[in-house]
């Protein structure tokens, strides 16, 4: 692990690594970045990241380079706090210039400094604000003047109040205490105050971005970054760029008048008067992060338009729009659009200094805003000159780098057209201004593909491509931050044909690995790197997954619900079934692939599948896959390492809730990770692990095996493999009324021999409970019943209480010596004295082989992964495996190809089946919750067979 993902941002750093992106790089000139392999040998990449459109100059231009050299070797001040900053001063002065002259505005510009551009949009933002509190509060002086005068004239006889004065909605909200002058306008008054209290409103575009601190981020669109911390900043109306009309209703809506009072022909009459509630309207001339979207001139005009009908300001955001990078100094220049304040970083700072600008008309300026915002690091020498540097180079030659990057944009944008025209089905929009570019890429939700699907539900398809087009081209591309499907271009000035031309080969390449759905390409740079390609040609997989048609729907006459179940992968190995184009990739690669995709586990849900029930009810049975092993299951469980995994387990049921769905199933692992469900916090939405239905199915396979094998069960001692847990306890207990001998074979993890203990203790209990209950009794409950202690409990009458189950066991070891019904051990050789074996561990890794078992044993493996290793039955011929956990549908359904593992058409494992039952059966409060009791395990076999759903034709595991 680096130091970054260590010491600095260890969840990006994560997700870095898991998509091929976790470069460290040591030096950059020009157009190009270097990083080191694993040999330490220099690895060139092309940057058309820019820094974010930072590098309007590329990296350490020589120019800028040898002005800092000669600022430094100056020895010049940096830190000069509370003086004249000089530089600072020039700066100042050559921005405003450059506005004055792209906007034709005589009025000058001045300055606030500041280290990013979210700080300066911050600076914009309260400045405004300031100035709506100076106007709100000299608009109020106003009112409170002219309703003093007003009372004094009533008083001295001058005016009386007109008949309609107290007619006013306003003023009839506020009804008056007490007639006359004094009442009336105490309701004004009341009204007044209330309406000063507004709080102020802003307004942005949709899909907007103007930073991350605690004000801006109220002002950025994407509620992922905003959401956490709504609470803390101002009120923001998003307005939609598309729809300029809805600013006459926003006016409307967010209207707020105070009343005044004015004497006409000695009458006092009541006005209204406009009140300053919205602080400012702020856009981006081309949205970056919400998928470079560029303002049309139609558009820039309806919100000058606005701003003027309203009296408010407008913030333009050209952080990362402006300097140069669209073909002028101001992007909004381009539309005509004219700004009261401006805020400007990335590229003033030449690569090189962290720098940002706000610039304000003078007209607007207010002098105290000297003293209540500053900036320790503002305003230095240092950074202050680069940028000054910055614009002169700008500047020069009458603007040739405009001219260069609107040349350079064309040649750009018409290599990418060319894509576009040619890969239709791939790349849906080419737009963008200047060298600010963005390429929006068609959605992959319907591919067939697994791993395209998942990135484009999840958001991340963007970043998938960048980490191939890194590692595999070369090139440094990245989405924009709100719209993954859109990458962006931000290439510096000097972009070379030559580039360009690299740049179209590369993403010709890549738009056919998309349309053939070839997605080993972008798997491989997100696996170990170290393991060597496999293949470089791209293949057409469009046909390798079939496509997936249910047939013709039954008539159903009752409801049809929907239902969730989690799974995961069983092992890395089974994305070779879930991608065929994966095929190629060894065990080792999938695996590394998996392990590092633990930062982002979610994978899009596959189609949903219809399962009709006999008795008329319906369900839609969908999976919500998460990218993790049962390695990592593990691992997690060996190291208590679960609070991660059990919020990725439960973000997948709230998203199964949001979509409808009634039920969620756990099963696998996801079941273990949260106790059972138990771990789980999430209201509106039934429950089950599943684990009754999987006891259920797997006694009657076990009954099944035996009888095919000519067995009587009676007869046979059955061995437990993971007696420890919940599912083989209850499996035990129901045997145990039909055997005269388990043999409860447990692990040698912590804890597992105190579980054991409960086992035994839990088999008893229910024995007990049988043979109080009367009846005709067999298996361990009739041998029980001859012991001396059962006679006596009997013969007294004793309850049935949940002590009874420890005093047996505790009963037979001091009669015996050792247990004659239930042999406890962590020895799996013990299994070789049993003729029936139920394997239900939750090992991650398969660990019975033939030695294992004896001569002829019928062997049920219910757990998944499973427990015996892959070709048990070739190793032994002799012996009956079979999975016991597997239910036919009751009319064949099946699960989409890709994701059915061990399993054939018609058939789910039985912690699905369960799940799919309870919609069946209208079943709305949790199931299979925590521990199962063997009375469940009976109550849903009986319903399962009411439904349809039978146990299915069983297969060794490994010939399925």
């Amino acid at each position: 692990m680096s130091q970054f993902t260590a010491f600095v941002q260890p969840e990006m750093g994560r997700i870095f690594a898991a998509l091929g992106l976790d470069v460290e790089y040591v030096r950059a000139e020009g157009n190009t970045l270097y990083h080191l392999d694993e040999q330490g040998t220099d690895i060139p990449v092309l940057d058309l990241m820019g820094g974010y459109g930072s590098l309007i100059f590329g990296h350490n231009h020589p120019e800028i380079v040898a002005h800092a050299r000669s600022l430094l070797d100056g020895n010049r001040a940096v830190h000069a706090q509370f003086s004249l900053r000089g530089e600072a001063g020039r700066l100042g002065a050559a921005l405003s210039e450059v506005v004055r002259r792209e906007t034709s505005v005589k009025e000058p510009y001045l300055a606030t400094f500041g280290n990013s551009g979210a700080e300066a949009v911050e600076a914009a933002v309260k400045h405004a604000e300031l100035v709506r509190v100076r106007k709100a509060m000299a608009l109020a002086d106003e009112i409170a003047a002219h309703t003093e005068a007003a009372r004094d004239a009533v008083r001295r006889g001058e005016a009386r109040l007109d008949p309609d004065a107290g007619r006013l909605p306003a003023v009839l909200a506020h009804a008056p205490q007490a007639d006359g002058i004094d009442g009336l306008l105490a309701a004004v008054e009341a009204h007044n105050a209330a309406a000063i209290g507004t709080r102020p409103l802003f307004l942005a575009l949709e899909r907007s971005f103007h930073g991350k601190l605690v004000g801006s981020v109220q002002l950025t669109y994407n509620s992922g970054f905003r959401a956490p911390f709504q609470n803390l900043g101002a009120r923001v109306r998003f307005v939609p760029m598309d729809r300029p009309e809805l600013l006459d209703r926003i006016a409307d809506d967010e209207r707020v008048v105070l009343l005044d009072t004015e004497i006409d022909e000695g009458r006092v009459r009541i006005v209204e008067r406009d009140f300053p509630a919205i602080t400012a309207f702020l856009v981006e001339p081309v949205q970056g992060e919400g998928g470079i979207h560029a303002l049309t001139t139609e558009q820039g005009r309806a919100i000058r338009l606005f701003c003027n009908k309203v009296g408010t300001a407008l913030i333009i955001d050209e952080v990362q729009s402006g300097m140069g990078r669209c073909g002028a100094f101001l992007a909004s220049s381009l539309i005509g659009l004219r700004g009261d304040y401006y805020t400007l970083s990335k590229s003033l700072g030449g690569g090189l200094a962290k720098i940002s600008a706000m610039l304000v008309r003078r007209s607007l300026y207010e002098g105290e805003f000297d003293l209540i915002h500053s900036s320790t690091f503002a305003m230095d020498d240092f950074s202050s000159s680069i940028a000054h540097k910055v614009v002169e180079m700008l500047e020069a030659d009458d603007g040739q780098v405009y001219r260069q990057v609107t040349e350079r944009g064309a040649r750009l944008t018409g290599m990418l057209t060319d894509l576009q025209a040619a890969y239709p089905d791939i790349i849906e929009d080419v737009r963008g201004k200047g060298l600010f570019l963005g390429i929006q890429l068609r959605d992959q939700a319907q591919a067939r593909s697994m791993v395209l699907r998942g990135s484009a539900y999840t958001g991340s398809l963007g970043y998938l491509l960048s980490g191939y087009l890194l590692r595999q081209e070369g090139i440094r591309i990245a989405p924009t931050g709100s719209a993954g499907n859109v990458l962006r271009i931000q290439p510096s000035a000097y972009l070379t044909d030559e580039e360009i031309e690299r740049l179209r080969g590369a993403l010709d390449r890549l738009c056919r690995i998309l349309r053939y759905e070839d997605t080993l390409h972008l798997v491989h740079p997100a696996s170990d790197r170290r393991i060597a390609k496999p293949r470089a040609e791209i293949k057409d997989f469009r046909g390798a997954v079939a496509g997936y048609e249910q047939g013709e729907r039954r008539p159903v006459t009752g409801p049809t619900r929907k239902v969730a179940f989690l799974n995961h992968l069983i092992e890395p190995a089974h994305l070779r079934q879930v991608d065929p184009a994966l095929a190629d990739l060894s065990d080792a690669a999938l695996r590394s692939f998996v392990l590092g995709m633990d930062p982002v586990k979610k994978a899009a849900p596959y189609p949903g599948v219809r399962i009709d029930s006999p008795l008329g009810s319906a369900v839609e049975f969908s999976l919500y896959p998460l990218m993790v092993g049962s390695e990592q299951m593990g691992r997690y469980l060996a190291t208590g390492d679960v609070a991660g995994i059990r919020a990725d387990i439960e973000e997948r049921v709230r998203a199964a809730r949001e979509d409808g769905c009634e039920v969620a199933g756990l099963g696998m692992y996801t079941s273990i990770v949260t106790h059972n469900c138990t771990s789980l916090k999430v209201p509106g939405i039934a429950l089950t692990s599943g684990n009754a239905l999987t006891v259920a199915m797997g006694v009657q396979a076990m009954e099944r095996g035996a009888k095919d094998r000519g067995r009587r069960v009676e007869d046979a001692t059955l061995a437990v493999v993971g007696a420890a847990g919940n599912i083989a306890s209850v499996y035990s207990q129901l045997f145990a009324e039909r055997l005269r001998r388990i043999v409860l074979v447990g692990s040698r993890r912590d804890g597992s021999a105190g579980r054991l203990r409960n086992t035994v203790h839990g088999i008893y209990q229910e024995c007990w409970s049988r043979i109080a209950a009367g009846g005709e009794l067999a298996g361990i409950p009739a041998r029980l019943a001859e012991e001396p202690l059962i006679t006596k409990w009997l013969a007294e009458g004793s309850a049935d209480d949940a002590g009874q189950g420890r005093a047996i066991a505790e009963y037979l070891e001091e009669r015996y010596g050792t247990d004659p019904f239930l042999t406890v051990t962590q020895d799996s050789a013990a299994l070789r004295e049993a003729q029936l074996v139920l394997c239900a561990s939750n090992n991650p890794e398969p660990f019975l082989t033939g030695e294992h078992f004896a001569p002829d044993a019928v062997i049920c493996d219910i757990a998944v992964p499973n427990n015996a290793v892959p070709g048990l039955a070739a190793q032994r011929p002799d012996l009956a495996y079979m999975l016991g956990g597997i239910v036919a549908t009751p009319n064949g359904e099946s699960l989409h190809p890709s994701a059915r593992a061990f399993l054939e058409a018609g058939q789910l494992f039985a912690c699905m089946a369960e799940t799919a039952l309870m919609g069946l059966a209208g079943i709305d409060h949790h199931y299979s919750y925590g521990n199962i009791t063997r009375q469940q395990v009976i109550d849903i076999a009986a319903l399962a067979e009411a439904h349809g759903l039978r146990l299915a034709d069983y297969k060794s595991a490994h010939s399925v």
